[in-house]
């Protein structure tokens, strides 16, 4: 038996998020787990599946690469699955299922690697659309600016958008902070739960449309921008709530002082009921970054393996 890390991205919006449910509920909207295990079960492995994601999305989120651990035996004595035969046999699954899932490259990994505990870093973006002044008026207005290459892509929100006030708040949310704010609930069974965090770098800079301004010239109207987080790891919907915080900041409909009060109080019931989560549209999982000695540590590790310390 031999151990693969699984490098994949996925367009959530036809997908129930990561997490494997019930069979009834697999049956009227997939998870992610579901369909790579599917597509891992096609290859008619000697062992039981046991598939293990570094990082967990909720429905409708994205990502451009996210990471999974798997073991994988053959039935046939002394023979190992080629790592690119994986990829490309999850690949034709998902083609011929129609599954929004693509791997980008298998890679064998030592039997300790573990894909969620050995990762030090997740990246995330969340792209943003400002509408013009002009939009401000009705919710309807407002859908009208949007391009229909961007529908399920981004997080559309109107004007004034306020960037001084968002750097600002930036600056605050960045380092070592008991985020239990900023984490969506969770049953009381779950309770106790650590809910310190870091957050390594907040940015926020201009973006742009998926499709450029000649070919699609509704986008002109609109002002892009992208906020990348980057930390540890994180809460449930830490990241949306964190961009639901920026956003409210942005138009003035919370203050520094109540970020901060957030964060000094850190309690579920503290959250500030003029910010909203932002929705799960325009969040991305950029990537996973490992430290590269894992890689390095492994007999069966290949030059690819070594030198890839990102998905």
């Amino acid at each position: 038996m031999r151990r693969y890390l699984l490098h994949m991205g996925y367009c959530g919006t036809r997908l129930r998020g990561i997490q494997k449910q019930k069979d009834e509920l697999e049956e009227r909207l997939s998870s992610v787990q579901g369909l790579v295990e599917k597509g891992l079960a096609s290859l008619c492995p000697a062992n039981t599946l046991q598939l293990c994601f570094s990082s967990r999305t909720d429905k409708g989120v994205h990502a451009v690469c996210n990471t999974a651990h798997v073991d994988l035996a053959r039935k046939a004595d002394g023979l190992f699955y080629d790592p690119n035969r994986i990829t490309h046999h999850l690949n034709y699954f998902f083609k011929k299922t129609n599954a929004d899932i693509r791997i980008h490259r298998t890679l064998e990994v030592p039997p300790t690697f573990h894909a969620r505990h050995d990762a030090i870093a997740r990246t995330y973006l969340y792209r943003i659309a400002v509408t013009p002044p002009s939009a401000c008026k009705s919710h309807f207005n407002k859908e009208a600016f949007l391009p229909s290459t961007e529908i399920n892509k981004i997080h559309l929100v109107r004007y004034p958008f306020d960037t001084e006030s968002v750097l600002s708040a930036c600056r605050m949310l960045e380092g070592v902070h008991d985020f239990a704010t900023f984490g969506a609930s969770i049953s009381k069974s779950s309770y106790p739960r650590e809910t310190t965090r870091i957050i390594h770098k907040i940015s926020v800079i201009p973006g742009q449309p998926l499709l450029k301004f000649d070919y699609d010239p509704l986008a002109s109207h609109l002002q892009f921008w992208d906020i990348t987080v980057r930390g540890s790891s994180f809460l449930y919907k830490q990241v949306r709530r964190i961009v639901g915080v920026l956003v409210a900041c942005a138009q003035g409909c919370i203050s520094s002082e109540d970020i901060k009060y957030m964060l000094d109080n850190p309690s579920p019931q503290k959250w500030n009921t003029h910010v909203q989560c932002a929705p799960p549209d325009g969040l991305f999982l950029l990537s996973v970054h490992y430290p590269s000695h894992i890689f390095m540590n492994s007999g069966h590790a290949t030059d690819n393996a070594v030198k890839q310390k990102t998905c």
